[in-house]
């Protein structure tokens, strides 16, 4: 007479110990207490666990939670973390390279360029009035203009560094 096999458990609904799933997962019984613990694996009895739930649940957390949580998962936080330091660094390069200033710097730059502008054009009457006293009115125009226009130059080859101010 043949025996008659057992009916088998789907695999999906197979319950396994503790350290049958941490060989699964490749993690310490430790872990898997501790995965317990904070909700993220789930037991059906003390120690056990339905195996497609517990891979499942694994997974998921590896991943960093579900896509429908409408949270951030830690993959793609990880991810953003990656892109913003590989910025940085393009920043940075471009920084060392010459290529890029930082605000501080222009902001100077711009100021002093300024207040050296503002001081050559303020000092135009000035130096103009006595010299045009009794000019006409083309004249005093012209060297007016003459002094604003070599202000301006001065300003189109400004050199933060003083070197070309005269």
């Amino acid at each position: 007479m043949a025996k008659k096999t057992e009916e088998q458990q789907p695999l999906s609904e197979l319950v396994i110990k503790q350290t049958e799933l941490a060989a699964i997962v490749g993690k310490t019984p430790r872990w898997i207490r501790q995965m317990t613990s904070e909700g993220i694996l789930k037991q059906v009895s003390r120690g056990k666990y339905v195996l497609s739930d517990a891979v499942q649940a694994y997974i998921e957390h590896a991943e960093g939670g579900r896509l429908e949580d409408n949270r951030p998962r830690l993959k793609d936080e990880q991810t953003e973390l990656t892109r913003i330091k590989k910025e940085i660094a393009d920043l940075e390069l471009s920084q060392l390279r010459g290529d890029l200033h930082k605000a501080e710097d222009v902001e100077k730059f711009v100021s002093n360029m300024i207040l050296s502008v503002k001081t050559k054009l303020q000092s135009i009457p000035t130096r103009l009035a006595p010299q045009l006293e009794n000019e006409s009115t083309n004249v005093i125009e012209a060297a007016i203009r003459r002094e604003i226009n070599a202000a301006l130059k001065g300003l189109a080859a400004y050199d933060p560094t003083g070197a070309s101010d005269g």
